[in-house]
């Protein structure tokens, strides 16, 4: 007799049936249709598969960064350090992908907040973990911030000294970002690649 999993039940199957239901209902709640729900946005819209397309590229990249980082960094293998860079890592990157996905910074909480939380952050990495971070080479992560920091520099100072190019400038502000979120994904599988080889080295 097959044995049903218990963990399969707690870890997967029920908390995505809370949170199915708990969706449904509170859209329900506001009037929203639940077809439009749970039906893909592309669909409901009818736009083309082009639309949104970098936009979701770079959701998924922030999700897989978040994924890696946080599986990696639950291994008994790696040693605490690593496992601590790692949890923030991916602490992190699931803040960015859910602010990218929701636009929380354009639409709830307010670009200063974020940009401000973010800089924090990742500041207080860069000096939390340094030693370690020498050991691994953060010249990725710092290109990543750099890539990411033009993106917010064009958004909120070049877009408002040329208002009248906006669409020209917002081209070069999306560019910054996805080649920001690409070498993040990048910097973070250096990470988890350095702390399962030396692992509790």
């Amino acid at each position: 007799m097959i044995k049903f999993p218990k963990k399969l039940f707690y870890f997967s199957i029920l908390p995505s049936v809370i949170l199915y239901l708990a969706i449904l209902y509170i859209s329900n709640f506001y009037n929203i249709k639940l077809i439009l729900v749970v039906r893909d946005l592309a669909q409901t819209c009818g736009y083309p598969i082009g639309v949104g397309m970098i936009s979701n590229i770079g959701i998924l990249l922030w999700g897989a960064a978040a994924s890696i980082c946080l599986f990696t960094s639950f291994l008994e293998s790696i040693n605490r350090e690593s496992s601590k860079l790692l949890l923030l890592g991916g602490i992190f990157s699931s803040l960015l992908c859910i602010d990218d996905f929701f636009l929380l910074h354009d639409r709830y909480v307010g670009p200063d907040f974020l940009y401000l939380t973010y800089l924090a952050i990742s500041i207080f990495l860069l000096i939390r973990f340094q030693k370690i971070l020498k050991k691994i080479g953060f010249f990725n992560l710092l290109i990543s911030i750099l890539f990411l920091g033009l993106s917010v520099f064009f958004d909120g100072v070049i877009q408002n000294i040329f208002n009248q190019s906006y669409e020209f400038t917002q081209l070069i502000e999306e560019g910054f970002k996805f080649i920001g979120i690409a070498c993040w994904l990048n910097f973070w599988c250096k990470v988890s690649s350095y702390s399962l080889k030396f692992g509790n080295s």
